[in-house]
């Protein structure tokens, strides 16, 4: 029988309530069919070094983390709405002033750099949609099919680093959930589908959590994306914008509701981040790549990928890139285009060639349009991917559980140390040669001892 068709039975049967939602269902024979299912589909996916499905007994009396990410929730928002279940969350936790993104500030870029501490020039997963140069390759996160594939991915996902070691991992949806990296998948993965309610999704979690405690996952992932599509439909001050906030609040209220509830409460923590930021831009402030680049040069290019930050490969490779560069510049006046090699060491994004020849960093709300790339139709819209170093494109941080300070404020963190600070609260071996710094987060968030 294929690893697919196993993976997909395993599903079905631990989805006997909703197999819409994918919530598992209840009963220590049940709950046993289907860790030996998932250990199965283990087996079959070539994944040997994972967990199995059953915690080591080391890991038995470790705390639990749930990392929650809401697209595109910019910190602003926790003062600008009455938020009561978030704001329960930081009068019982922590809250950061801003989460440093990692560029670009892009949803897949950012998911992955959460749960790797890598930036990523390093985890490869350099946009939403890149050319890979070497394979001669499109990846685009919108490929159900190429999403799978985990051969597009580096580093080691938090995931990853839990199963290798004994722990079972699971993840309602995450970028990169999705595919065996470094031969190896969480115990429990829901593919992604926007159309799960949010009750569901959070349901799922909740039942995740009152499993045995041999199959019950240490590690969880959970993603709402109400926000960042509110705002990429409308401008930042639209109503529309406002009750997605509101929605993913209430997701939170249960999330709470739901852990209060259970005999493990205090030993869960819950990490809530976003991604990015967010920023309004027009019509008016889109580019067309023609109009600053002549047809000789538009010639020369052979991949392209738009917007605040534009990838260009060229045909020559960097034998043409600085004619290029040149001509864009000498143009383009909302904007600077780079070679590669030359763009700003604090972006962290010279390295990797899937980031283009040519990499053209657009200002704040202005963007790049290449070919075949529409025009938007709306008058204003909220967009990101910019300089990660703007306040619009910072993300949000918050953090509640046993050992973690009440009430607390605390200055800004990065997004690269979040991948260290879940090592740490699960007892887990951090990967080598990671970009984020351990203990970094851990000491800002942690109770003093007396």
């Amino acid at each position: 029988m294929p690893g697919g068709t196993v993976y997909n039975l395993a599903m079905a049967w631990t989805r006997r309530e909703s197999p819409t939602a994918g919530v598992f269902a209840r009963g220590p024979l049940r709950v046993s069919v289907a860790a030996l299912l998932c250990a199965l589909t283990v087996t079959l996916w070539g994944q040997p070094h994972g967990s199995g499905g059953v915690n080591r007994p080391e890991h038995l009396a470790k705390p639990y983390v749930v990392l929650v990410s809401l697209d595109g929730f910019k910190p602003e928002y926790l003062d600008r709405f009455d938020l009561p279940n978030l704001g329960r969350v930081m009068a019982r936790g922590v809250r950061a002033r801003s989460m440093v993104p990692v560029f670009p500030t892009l949803t897949f870029p950012n998911h992955y750099s959460l749960v790797t501490g890598l930036r990523p020039s390093r985890h490869g997963i350099v946009s939403n949609n890149f050319w890979d140069p070497e394979r001669a390759r499109k990846y685009s996160m919108s490929d159900g099919v190429g999403v799978t594939d985990g051969s597009w991915y580096g580093g080691e996902p938090i995931w990853v680093t839990a199963e290798t070691q004994g722990m079972v991992a699971a993840c309602f949806f995450w970028p990169g959930s999705e595919a065996a990296i470094r031969a190896v998948r969480p115990t429990f993965m829901t593919p992604y589908d926007g159309k799960v309610p949010n009750g569901a999704r959070v349901k799922t979690v909740i039942e995740w959590l009152r499993m045995p405690r041999q199959q019950r996952p240490h590690l969880i992932t959970l993603y709402f994306s109400d926000v960042d599509t509110a705002t990429h439909r409308g401008p930042l001050d639209s109503p529309d914008v406002e009750k997605a906030v509101r929605s993913v609040d209430v997701a939170i209220g249960a999330l709470l509701d739901g852990v209060d509830a259970l005999p493990i409460r205090n030993r869960v923590n819950l990490l809530i981040t976003s991604d990015h930021g967010m920023v309004d831009t027009t019509q008016a402030q889109s580019v067309a790549l023609e109009s600053v680049l002549l047809p000789h040069g538009m010639s020369e290019i052979t991949q392209s990928f738009g917007g605040p930050v534009a990838s260009l490969h060229l045909r020559s490779g960097i034998l043409r890139a600085a004619a290029i560069r040149d001509e864009i510049n000498a143009t383009l006046q909302h904007g600077r285009a780079y070679r590669r090699g030359e763009l700003p060491e604090r972006f962290h994004y010279r390295g990797n060639p899937r980031a283009g020849d040519v990499v053209v960093v657009m200002d704040e709300s202005w963007t790049l349009r290449t070919p075949g790339q529409r025009q938007g139709s709306l008058e204003r819209w909220g967009q990101h991917g910019w300089d990660n170093g703007l306040p619009s494109m910072r993300a949000t941080f918050l953090a509640v559980g046993p050992g973690i300070r009440r009430g607390a404020r605390i200055g800004d963190v990065r997004n690269i140390d979040v991948y260290s600070l879940m090592t740490e609260l699960l007892g887990l071996r951090a990967a080598r040669g990671i970009d984020g710094r351990p203990g970094r987060i851990k000491a800002m968030i942690s109770r003093q001892e007396r």
